[in-house]
């Protein structure tokens, strides 16, 4: 079983126009901008890297292939994703996609502009998440109730992310849930919290509604993307200690899968050809 304290770390984008992604996810989003060349960019909070844009001149746009179907911001509170709620929709709420109560999270869907799905959200107290008989945690799509979201923010009170945003988790497009579970739950250890066969599969590390969701309702059967594709590059899996990514590199090992190791940290690829990094903080 993987290790609980797993969380999800930065997540790589490869992009067609860098400035304007810049721009888009500092502006309309909120993050900060940590690093920036004429090839890359770092953005996040003042004390974490959230995203790494990579410059991909003449990069292909591939969007029924596996990768990314969102990366999730989480918030603190409802009052922040009220306030950011209210500056995006002063913005013209750009590429808008939607919005539910998932009683377990309260979460706004959106793209960026080169079609990337964003969700920013903020977790329910944990007092009012439903556990099925099964230890399984109950998660709906009910409508999210905008106008009193509305009425709770302040877009004059919005000044950016803070500094306790993280990637709550990712969502994933994939070819077959049947070979997903038996890669992120039998061998990288993940637990299953909730399963909508034959469809989509959302597991966590610990008690957690999900850090990574998997889904095939655009991408059954689909194709891997080529390695010239705009969208996801890859997503850092955060291990507390060597000895978690240990654990994870010997599961790889027990079945025989390929991995490549450096100095801090291990690459693996999924089934479906989405890129991982397993790292340990300041390893």
């Amino acid at each position: 079983m993987i290790d609980a304290r797993t969380t999800i770390g930065a997540v790589t984008l490869n992009v067609a126009n860098l400035e304007r992604m810049v721009a888009f996810y500092r502006e309309m989003v909120g993050l900060q901008v940590r690093a920036q060349s004429a090839h890359d960019a770092t953005i996040g909070t003042a004390s974490r890297a959230l995203l790494h844009l990579n410059y991909l001149p003449n990069g292909r746009h591939q969007p029924y292939t596996c990768g990314l179907y969102h990366l999730a911001l989480r918030v603190p509170s409802r009052t922040i994703l009220a306030n950011w709620f209210c500056h995006y929709i002063r913005c013209g709420s750009p590429n808008w996609q939607g919005a539910s109560d998932h009683g377990v999270s309260e979460a706004i869907y959106f793209s960026d502009p080169e079609g990337n799905g964003i969700e920013i959200y903020r977790d329910c107290p944990r007092t009012r998440w439903q556990v099925a008989a099964d230890g399984g945690i109950t998660v709906y799509a009910h409508m999210l109730d905008l106008p009193a979201l509305l009425r709770d923010g302040d877009a004059s009170a919005w000044y950016g992310m803070v500094d306790e945003t993280d990637i709550g988790h990712v969502h994933l497009k994939v070819a077959d849930i049947k070979v997903a579970k038996h890669f992120y739950v039998d061998t990288l250890g993940f637990e299953t919290t909730t399963e909508v066969a034959p469809s989509a599969l959302f597991v966590a590390a610990g008690v957690y509604h999900h850090h990574i969701g998997l889904n095939t309702w655009h991408s059954r059967g689909a194709a891997p993307a080529p390695a010239d594709a705009r969208g996801l590059a890859c997503f850092e899996l955060m291990l507390p200690c060597e000895s978690a990514q240990e654990s994870i590199v010997n599961s790889l090992r027990k079945v025989d899968y390929h991995f490549e190791r450096y100095t801090d940290r291990v690459h693996v690829r999924d089934p479906f050809g989405i890129a991982i990094v397993l790292r340990v903080p300041d390893a």
